[in-house]
């Protein structure tokens, strides 16, 4: 039984359990995913009719190949294909150029670069640090570090320090303290009960956060409509609701630079990975992702590629990198973000066809995530997404 006009986001799995592996492992599953309402597939009939229309519709949903039609699309795949960690939402909205190999060389991002997720302090009213604060107890600079929050004010594909609102309080293990201010404020976090808290209990001292390498390009962990990965000009602290993208010492050694990186990340087809891969929470809308759902996302090998082409990437970022920061449907029709698209695409092996889809499926995400939120949102209204 079902409502055919629920306000609500429906997976129906179906299994049935047998013992025979081999019967398993032959056993095709079919993805379907509806690409009209029930009212629309069935009618809004009550009576007899509308059971032989879901007798009829289920029949058109088991087919034993592939089929796309205007009301559902369907995948068939062989169990013993599936592997245990795949994400079944890819094979119900991925193209299918988008499941296969790529004749170029590809890797996982993972392969050839670190993604490290950012501070987190554990007591973030104490460690990290408004200007008013600073102010009020003169806390030396060199215990200061600039913190970038969060991507949502930033409208640019470079970041400095200018661009932090914030400072991250970073005192060394072992630094003598002895009459500073920073001392001083120690003390007031520990009459607060600061060094009880879990996070913190489990530092020695409670108040040395771990020193991380400053990252070359950004991501942030929840996206809203803006799909961009900025590069740090300067060395800047980022919270844990961003992930620092660095380059492996075999990538930096091939001559990957943080600009040949943020051009890989800026693609259409990065997003497009990001919005197949991640995670959407019900009613909200916002698209999560995790570091290893990052990491698995497959993209041209930067270790691979000629010396040519990693320059024709760099030059289409900074060209990128002049215009502001928008919504990424509206991104998508500058001249410079399909320049850089077509260098991607052509890395990955895409035909003119296929190109074209991934920028459909990739609006389609979009604009699905926009219109499934329980209400209206924009970015100067979201705290810690972009």
């Amino acid at each position: 039984r079902w409502f055919a006009a629920a306000r609500v986001n429906t997976c129906l799995i179906i299994l049935e359990r047998t013992d025979e592996q081999a019967a398993r492992r032959a056993n095709r599953v079919r993805f379907v995913r509806l690409r009209q309402p029930l009212a629309e597939l069935l009618g809004r009939d009550t009576d007899s009719r509308r059971i032989a229309a879901v007798e009829q519709l289920v029949t058109r949903l088991l087919p034993a190949l592939d089929r796309q039609t205007a009301g559902a699309a369907t995948r068939v795949i062989a169990q013993g294909e599936l592997g245990a960690a795949e994400r079944w939402g890819t094979y119900l909205r991925a193209p299918e150029f988008f499941l296969h190999p790529s004749s170029r060389p590809v890797a996982p991002l993972g392969e050839w670069a670190d993604v490290q997720r950012g501070y987190t302090t554990g007591a973030n009213d104490f460690f990290i640090l408004d200007p008013q604060r600073v102010e009020e107890w003169g806390i030396e600079p060199k215990y200061r570090r600039p913190l970038l929050k969060s991507l949502r004010g930033i409208h640019a594909h470079r970041v400095s320090r200018s661009d932090c609102r914030h400072e991250l309080l970073l005192i060394p293990p072992g630094e003598q303290l002895a009459d500073t201010a920073a001392a001083g404020y120690l003390e007031w976090g520990a009459q607060r009960g600061i060094p009880e808290r879990p996070t913190c209990a489990m530092r020695r001292p409670w108040y040395a956060l771990p020193e991380q390498e400053p990252g070359a390009v950004f991501l942030a962990k929840g996206v809203w409509q803006r799909h961009f990965a900025p590069v740090a000009v300067e060395p800047i602290a980022v919270d844990q609701q961003l992930y620092r993208i660095i380059p492996l010492g075999q990538a930096i050694e091939a001559g990957v630079t943080p600009q040949i990186v943020a051009a890989l990340l800026n693609s259409t087809w990065f997003a497009l990975a990001c919005e197949l891969g991640g995670r959407v929470n019900f009613g909200e809308g916002v698209l999560w992702l995790a570091s290893y759902e990052i990491d698995r996302i497959l993209l041209p090998d930067p270790r691979a590629l000629a010396a040519g082409e990693r320059r024709e990437l760099a030059a289409a970022f900074g060209r990128l990198a002049m215009l502001p920061v928008a919504d990424t449907v509206e991104m998508l029709l500058s001249e410079e973000r399909r320049a850089l698209d077509e260098l991607v695409f052509d890395l990955i092996g895409l035909s003119t066809s296929e190109r074209a889809a991934a920028r459909e499926v990739l609006v389609e995400c979009l604009t699905g995530r926009r219109r499934r939120a329980k209400k209206p949102r924009h970015e100067e209204k979201q705290p810690d997404v972009d």
